[in-house]
């Protein structure tokens, strides 16, 4: 299996949150990089009367209790912009004349982060939101290629983490509704058909396919057609063909 099969084999075993950890080292050693980080907010933790974060990291622990001292979270642009973001974001766009973001980066780097990093929003159906952040100690020309490569899988294991922490902390969620034509277009993409084959099939262009398709990513919270047929599959929206 490749870095992305096992990672998802993996987050599918979790039964428990004190698993977590241990997953997210396994990812980054899987991809070689430094640290993993996962923060929830939104609906998780419900029960509370002021709902606190859900938060997973290899983080060092002197970083979580300098972080936490320090009041970072106020300031932190990664959680602070992550998390009205829909795509991801690199943490070298936050560079910055301000000299509180140029500490909280640099005793990040001390505390043993890496100097590159990079969030994945991850936006859940009941209004929930959440964060994977990664970092790693990659030259410029490394990050470059990572982010072209390696990196495209991120988005699809922050959303299997995502429904795994959900699952973990009993909260329910209703699948999104589609309507026929974004469940046919799916279910015949689910057999392996291309856009093209889709349009025959179904006596539509392959425009108004793609259209179809985009709008059934949307709804689903998914990167890709293959990611919305995985979520449309475990959902229980599609069925086996004859």
């Amino acid at each position: 299996m490749n870095n992305l099969d096992t990672a998802l084999a993996e987050i599918a075993k979790v039964r428990q949150s004190d698993q977590i950890p241990g997953l997210l080292q396994r990812v980054a050693a899987g991809y070689g990089i430094k640290t993993v980080a996962y923060l929830a907010t939104g609906t998780l933790n419900r029960k509370l009367p002021r709902p606190e974060p859900y938060i997973a990291v290899t983080y060092s622990s002197e970083w979580i209790e300098r972080y936490r001292a320090r009041g970072y979270i106020t300031i932190d642009p990664a959680i602070q912009i992550g998390l009205r973001r829909l795509l991801p974001i690199d943490w070298d766009d936050f560079a910055s004349e301000d000299t509180s973001l140029r500490q909280l980066f640099g005793e990040a780097s001390e505390f043993g982060l890496g100097r590159k990093g990079m969030s994945f929003p991850v936006h859940g159906f009941r209004g929930e939101r959440a964060l994977f952040s990664i970092t790693a100690d990659f030259n410029e020309r490394e990050w470059y290629w990572a982010r072209r490569t390696a990196f495209r899988h991120f988005p699809i294991i922050a959303a299997h983490l995502h429904d795994a922490v959900l699952r973990i902390e009993g909260v329910l969620r209703s699948p999104p509704h589609l309507s026929p034509r974004e469940l046919e277009c799916l279910q015949w993409t689910s057999e392996g058909k291309t856009v093209w084959e889709c349009a025959m099939i179904l006596g539509l262009s392959r425009h108004t396919v793609r259209c179809y398709l985009e709008s059934a990513r949307h709804k689903l919270g998914a990167s890709s057609n293959t990611h919305a047929v995985s979520i449309a599959l475990k959902s229980g929206l599609l069925f086996d063909l004859p």
